[in-house]
């Protein structure tokens, strides 16, 4: 039994989450109290998980280059990050259209058509 009893320490010393008296905090806790935490504080509901796609979207409009978006989210693929998790906001859409209409004005020599601000 002493054996046995030692074994629980020397693992409950390995593990990174425990509760308050050293025992293992099961796997579904966090996202079971997830659910929860968002209600008591009055926040709209989400899954857990979606908060890697929040993540992945505040890096990547903040000017995060996708490959460490990918080493950050641990995916072994450039693609999966890219094709999951890099959701397009409205500034960088307002960016491209810029760009854009910026080389066919300089094409063509007409002027760009000031934009109320």
């Amino acid at each position: 039994m002493m054996l046995l009893y030692q074994l629980y320490i020397y693992w409950s010393t390995l593990s990174i989450f425990v509760n308050d008296l050293g025992e293992l905090i099961k796997p579904n806790y966090v996202t079971q109290h997830f659910g929860i935490l968002l209600e008591n504080k009055g926040l709209r509901k989400i899954r857990y998980h979606d908060l890697r796609h929040s993540c992945a979207t505040i890096m990547l409009a903040n000017g995060v280059d996708m490959k460490s978006i990918q080493v950050w989210l641990g995916h072994s693929n450039f693609s999966t990050t890219a094709d999951l998790y890099a959701h397009t906001d409205y500034a960088s859409k307002l960016l491209s259209a810029g760009a854009i209409e910026q080389a066919l004005t300089r094409n063509t020599g007409k002027e760009k058509t000031p934009q109320p601000a």
